[in-house]
């Protein structure tokens, strides 16, 4: 080596060090969790007056000395930091906000109030005081499981003795974000989080209205923004119990491993695979919007899961706002109210404005951005033979069909208490892995859906456009009521043992739909109607198959 590189080396490492060194000097490491221990007396499981684990990881607007404020930088957190009074603080402005910049925290973020002494604050529901999350080159990994802590005391001789310790596990909390509040979280510049959950909290305030004119109506509002950065699984139950050659599994490592019920035919989700989740309150009258956005070569590692109810569906046809009406503002029926005392339904109440009635996912990925994992949608649904004066009828279709009073398939429409959108948009990626369910999936300019080895999507519609693919590997399989393969997108189905399903397949503007159509796989898909049109494709791949459906040619 020459003389010159060494000293460049040299130089390199000495200037890594430096900067290793003075990033420490400047960090700060903190743990929430502590435990006072009086040496005469023993821990009896319980905080009691001489023995008792501590909790010190709240934040604070304006904070004592000893407690949390509204930014971590350089640092380094063991266990749960809570922004129970930062959020719970009465007022809607800018203060309700959490900065994470630089730092890991080994643990994670929740909105509850945690075990301690320390007072719960009773208050309303104030729309609009939206708690904001800010994650800039960080690690929120959610690995805190438990809090370990040795006990001295003095036993029955007066000997000095100790006994090892640990609390009760914390995985049960949540994945490394949890929170209750309406939130705005933002998650940029490499950083990666170990799953997020939120649901809807605490909907209370006697100055709302609970339904009615949707000139009155509010609605809980959470949006999601990562840029550049990864979300990963999280966990719920402890991981460090089992283990392969001295490892344990991490959150973030997404396993994929689903249960699939035989008897009915349902796949459920491992909930340690959950890496978003999204849950409404049944007994709120307010829906829920939730807006995420993956973007410049983001990663989403693990499940999706949506759960919508009704508004306050529980208290259908009773006086649940206490006004002494049974009326629409006693939140929305799927059976209906009969508000005149006549014998007949006449509303199912409600908002107004029937998509204020209604919860929302809105999942989006943008350039380059890349999901491996499952959508999993629980929903409730009416079918227009229990709709009553909506403004708008019906806004999604049931798979599963609805049927008359005889028992006979009559349709599929039908009014949804949740919405379930997934947009793939400028060469983003999903892979399935399982089963997913959603209403309406989009696939834009040069992005693409690979249907895995035996794993299966179901959605309303299937739009690709711009260059955009769908691949189904061995039997894989799609099921929609309407796929549109357009401006030289393309479908493959080549692989003998993948299916697909749609009422109206179109394919237009250079599109191609191509199937191989061998020996084994001359049912390979099933329609009503083939579309071509504009100069759309329908590659056979074989002279010998006979197409079973309608053919239109435009």
């Amino acid at each position: 080596m020459h003389s010159w590189k060494k000293k460049l080396v040299v130089s390199q490492l000495a200037l890594a060090c430096t900067l290793a060194i003075t990033s420490q000097a400047n960090a700060t490491t903190y743990n929430t969790f502590g435990y006072h221990d009086d040496a005469t007396t023993q821990y009896a499981g319980i905080n009691t007056d001489t023995d008792y684990v501590t909790y010190g990881g709240y934040v604070y607007y304006n904070p004592a000395t000893t407690d949390f404020d509204q930014s971590f930088n350089n640092d380094t957190v063991n266990g749960v930091i809570s922004t129970y009074y930062l959020n719970n603080d009465y007022t809607a402005d800018s203060t309700n906000t959490l900065n994470i910049t630089n730092s890991t925290i080994h643990g994670m973020i929740t909105s509850q109030h945690m075990w301690d002494d320390t007072a719960y604050v009773d208050h309303d529901w104030d729309d609009g005081d939206t708690f904001t999350l800010n994650i800039a080159n960080s690690t929120i990994d959610d690995d805190y499981e438990y809090f370990y802590f040795t006990d001295d005391y003095n036993n029955a001789d007066g000997k000095v003795t100790t006994e090892d310790w640990r609390t009760s596990e914390l995985a049960s909390l949540g994945t490394a974000v949890t929170l209750d509040v309406e939130s705005n979280i933002n998650i940029t510049n490499n950083s990666r989080v170990a799953g997020i959950t939120l649901s809807q909290g605490d909907t209370y305030d006697a100055t709302y209205a609970t339904g009615g004119d949707s000139a009155y109506v509010h609605t809980w509002d959470n949006t999601i923004v990562v840029d550049n950065s990864t979300v990963t699984s999280g966990a719920v139950t402890p991981l460090e119990g089992n283990g392969w050659f001295g490892n344990s599994s991490e959150p973030s490592d997404y396993s994929g491993n689903a249960v699939y019920d035989t008897t009915t035919g349902t796949w459920y989700h491992n909930p340690n695979d959950t890496a978003l989740s999204f849950s409404d309150d049944p007994d709120s009258y307010y829906s829920m919007k939730n807006n995420v956005t993956f973007t410049n070569g983001s990663t989403l590692m693990g499940d999706v899961v949506f759960t919508s109810n009704f508004n306050n569906a529980d208290d259908a046809n009773a006086d649940s706002n206490g006004d002494g009406v049974i009326s629409a503002s006693d939140g929305f029926s799927p059976i209906g109210y009969d508000t005149n005392n006549d014998g007949v339904e006449d509303t199912n109440g409600g908002w107004s404005h029937d998509n204020d009635n209604v919860d929302e996912l809105n999942l989006k990925l943008d350039n380059g951005s890349k999901w491996v994992g499952d959508a999993y949608f629980s929903y409730e649904y009416i079918a227009p033979a229990d709709m009553y004066n909506l403004e708008d009828g019906t806004n999604s279709l049931e798979p599963n069909s609805v049927f008359d009073k005889w028992g006979n398939v009559v349709d599929d429409k039908t009014f949804q208490s949740g919405i379930f959108t997934v947009a793939l948009d400028n060469g983003s990626e999903w892979d399935t892995v399982n089963a997913s369910n959603v209403d309406t999936l989009t696939v834009n300019n040069g992005s693409q859906v690979n249907v895995a080895d035996s794993s299966s999507l179901i959605a309303d519609t299937i739009t690709l456009t711009n260059g955009s693919t769908m691949n189904l590997s061995s039997y894989g399989e799609v099921d929609t009521d309407h796929l549109t393969v357009d401006s030289y997108s393309k479908v493959d189905l080549t692989n003998e043992t993948a299916y697909l399903y749609a009422n109206t397949i179109t394919v237009s503007n250079g599109g191609e739909f191509s199937i191989g159509a061998g020996e084994f796989d001359a049912d390979s898909f099933g329609t009503d109607t083939l579309e071509l049109t504009n100069a759309g494709v329908f590659n056979i791949n074989n002279s010998d198959y006979v197409l079973n459906a309608d053919l239109v040619n435009g």
